[in-house]
């Protein structure tokens, strides 16, 4: 009893040490305003893209330009960007060796005038001062930024997603409790670079085939010696992921959990995973002193954490076991169908995951 107790204590510790401090997007004043390409790959997201199309219009900075790379999409894809008046990029035919997105980052680059380059997804919304934030920090740091967007949450089973996105935040070592931590990796949803240092790592070339494209990349500007800065999004950058269903949600998370999982640093995996596992004890002796108290130290640990990543609910916080418990299924499913089944499925796409 008293290992199990010293586990759940390290487990607290563990989750500190992993998420000791957030690093908000904040807005500013006046900047300097290179002309910014905001690239957006979209594969049947004619809903998404209304809104993010439309926050991007209503968008204080001055000197954009907006590309929406339609990868092939069977939706109104193309016809809402459009309406929009968005450059259009259509992808009928992939270069070989490419999967999907890092193609359509990299086709969005070559159709790109911008000397700051802003890779999003689209189902991110943006304040109207976000871009304005976003360039100021990529001209001030000369390196990469990316932001791990607000995440909205809409219908119950959207709750699901509290400690993923939890887990997900602190998986590039940015927030650690060790000041100044160099991190490790980059968000995917959103990433800005200036049009030099984005040639200057390889562009999407190097991600070609990755699947955990975003990590990758991170790893590749590390190696030329391009500092990253990673944010979290506050009120200036959200996202709504899986409005689709819990299908969606389940698909979306597990498509690669599992590469993520193997490819992220031991030194912030393992205390990422003391966290969650930890957390699964005091409910099994709850009735147990101090398991008790234990559980509500999670509690209260884990609605601090949510509430620096997405607007979830308290009763998801209060019942998080069962959320934990739904991550690491997700996870243990993602790791069958990576490495023993061979390939993952999103938006009605097989990705392979052998080489």
């Amino acid at each position: 009893m008293k290992i199990l107790i010293l586990l759940a204590i390290l487990g607290i510790f563990s989750g500190i040490f992993a998420f000791y401090r957030g690093r908000f997007l904040e807005k500013v004043d006046s900047i300097d305003t290179p002309l910014v390409s905001v690239i957006i790959p979209a594969r049947n997201e004619e809903n998404n893209l209304k809104k993010i199309l439309t926050s991007l219009k209503n968008c204080t900075y001055p000197n954009l330009e907006v590309i929406v790379v339609d990868d092939n999409s069977t939706d109104r894809t193309f016809e809402v960007a459009q309406s929009f008046g968005a450059k259009v990029v259509r992808i009928i035919e992939r270069e070989n060796g490419f999967l999907g997105k890092p193609y359509a980052c990299l086709k969005g680059f070559k159709n790109s005038q911008g000397d700051i380059l802003i890779f999003v997804d689209a189902d991110v919304e943006f304040e109207s001062n976000a871009i304005k934030s976003i360039v100021s920090e990529v001209l001030r740091t000369k390196g990469v930024v990316s932001v791990w967007p607000k995440h909205i949450v809409k219908k119950p089973y959207e709750n699901l997603s509290m400690i993923f996105a939890i887990i997900s935040a602190m998986a590039s070592k940015s927030f650690t409790i060790i000041e100044n931590t160099k991190p490790i990796g980059i968000y995917g949803p959103l990433i800005a670079v200036s049009r030099e240092n984005y040639i200057k790592v390889g562009t999407h070339y190097v991600v070609k085939n990755e699947v955990v494209e975003d990590f990758k990349l991170g790893q590749a500007f590390l190696k030329a010696n391009i500092p990253i800065t990673n944010f979290l999004g506050s009120d200036l950058v959200k996202f709504r992921m899986y409005p689709e269903g819990f299908n969606s949600l389940f698909k979306g998370w597990s498509k690669n959990s599992a590469l993520g999982s193997a490819i992220v640093d031991f030194s912030i995996v393992l205390p990422i995973m003391l966290f969650l596992f930890g957390s699964l004890i005091p409910p099994l002796y709850y009735r147990i002193y101090p398991f008790f108290y234990l559980y509500f130290a999670y509690v209260f640990l884990i609605y601090i954490f949510a509430r620096r990543v997405g607007e979830f609910s308290v009763i998801a916080s209060i019942f998080y076991p069962a959320v934990v418990f739904f991550t690491l299924y997700v996870i243990s499913y993602s790791f069958y169908a990576t490495f023993i089944r061979g390939f993952v499925e999103w938006k009605d796409v097989k990705i392979f995951t052998r080489r």
